[in-house]
């Protein structure tokens, strides 16, 4: 009985290494170019981070989130590699109001590289505030 009990747990013990190895190891959730990126403004004060966008590199797509009512809106700053430097190439406004989202559409090269962030914005005229850092992306 002593043998038993112990053999169950060695082969529980076992289960669960291996199980937590695949776990630890499995592959990501995208295909080849069908990568998924995502970036956020800094907290500026609340639990939930005010704006939010991913990026799908399969069809140059971004969706841009507000998801706080505090009277801003969210800007997303898109930077395009060229020429051993980065370019700013889009700043998109979104005032839409907490938990709506813009999607927004660009055609970027192959393989081109980006950077992006979220800001709050007061105001499609307003100045950038409470910037995420960058976060970068192949196209």
């Amino acid at each position: 009985m002593r043998n038993s009990f112990k053999r169950a747990l060695t082969t529980a013990g076992v289960t669960m290494a291996l199980a937590a190895g695949s776990v630890a190891t499995g592959s990501s959730a995208h295909a080849e170019g069908h990568d998924v990126y995502t970036a956020y403004s800094a907290s500026s004060g609340y639990i939930m981070k005010p704006g939010m966008a991913y990026f799908f590199s399969y069809g140059d797509n971004f969706e841009l989130y507000d998801q706080v009512a505090d009277g801003d809106g969210v800007a997303l700053l898109v930077d395009l590699y060229y020429s051993g430097a980065y370019y700013r190439v889009q700043h998109e406004y979104w005032g839409g109001g907490s938990g709506t989202y813009k999607k927004i559409n660009y055609d970027f090269a192959e393989k081109a590289k980006i950077r992006f962030k979220v800001c709050t914005q007061n105001g499609s005229g307003g100045a950038t505030d409470n910037c995420g850092s960058w976060t970068y992306a192949t196209a």
